[in-house]
């Protein structure tokens, strides 16, 4: 049973994304224990959002299919929530849960509506910016230092410095502070909340039978094959940036065969995938041709 907080959170998410310009759809299948609660689309910008009041109630199975979901269908991933373990989430800072960013509802309108960005990043209970190498470089040549004097002021080896000018790097809220003071924060790099980085999540062995034998039926070279467990889309067959959105309608209820046939489409119209619906693991044979047209081959 879902609380009346949750209600609100999901509904307030709803409206940001929505005057922000997405087209949104609320996914309620599976009813409990559900990885995606949200789906949104502007543009070719897509993104998938679960809502949940404390982000510690997430499981294992659900963050995996988030990240395999960011994989599948080129969709940025996201945690709305308000609470982060036992401690409220504050509305500049941007949390990470197993790679993914978890934020307020607070900082979601921030970002989405008033184009602020944040800066500030909660890592395993650590405060974190993350330094953008060029500006700090140009800043430093600005400012007619060397690296050793800058190493100096803020208190951190020249080494620290280097890789500050070369590497993707994060700092400590305490050296940041002393480099905002010397350097200004333009050489921070701002947190993007569409952030592409888990569009490349590396495959993982399918145990389901019928993903598997469909994947091998079609013969598709280089063909990328995803397994859900906690979304109304079973799995997912990709190829560059075409997929195709399996749905297995055997076993179920009449009722749950409809909101689940009902969600899946919500899911995949955003998404921009094919929907195939299975009712009998026998019809793989005929599915193959429908799924091998969509990819052109």
């Amino acid at each position: 049973m879902r609380s009346r907080m949750l209600d609100e959170l999901t509904e307030e998410t709803l409206d940001i994304l929505s005057r922000a310009g997405f087209i949104v759809r609320e996914i309620n299948y599976p009813e409990e224990g559900r990885s995606v609660d949200i789906v949104g689309g502007s543009g070719s910008r897509k993104i998938i959002l679960k809502v949940v009041y404390n982000s510690a109630r997430i499981g294992r199975r659900e963050i995996d299919d988030l990240k395999k979901l960011s994989a599948t269908y080129k969709a940025s991933v996201l945690i709305v929530s308000e609470k982060y373990w036992r401690n409220e989430m504050e509305d500049d800072v941007v949390y990470v849960r197993n790679d993914i960013y978890v934020v307020n509802k607070n900082l979601l309108r921030n970002y989405f509506l008033r184009k602020n960005r944040p800066l500030i990043i909660n890592l395993r209970g650590t405060y974190l910016l993350r330094i953008d190498n060029k500006s700090f470089a140009r800043k430093r040549i600005e400012l007619g230092l060397s690296r050793s004097e800058v190493a100096n002021k803020l208190n951190v080896s020249k080494e620290t410095i280097y890789q500050y000018e070369t590497k993707r790097s994060m700092t400590s809220i305490q050296t940041a502070i002393k480099i905002a003071n010397l350097m200004g924060e333009d050489v921070f790099e701002e947190v993007d909340l569409m952030d592409e980085s888990l569009f490349n999540q590396p495959e993982v062995p399918v145990e389901n039978k019928v993903l598997y034998n469909l994947a091998e039926a079609v013969k598709i070279k280089h063909l990328r094959v995803f397994e859900f467990s906690t979304t109304p889309v079973d799995g997912a067959l990709v190829k560059d940036d075409k997929s195709v959105s399996i749905v297995q309608l055997a076993g179920y209820s009449r009722e749950e065969m409809e909101l689940k046939t009902e969600n899946a489409v919500k899911m995949s119209s955003i998404t921009k995938s094919a929907p195939i619906f299975i009712d009998d693991e026998k019809k793989i044979e005929k599915i193959k041709h429908a799924v091998k047209e969509i990819f052109g081959e």
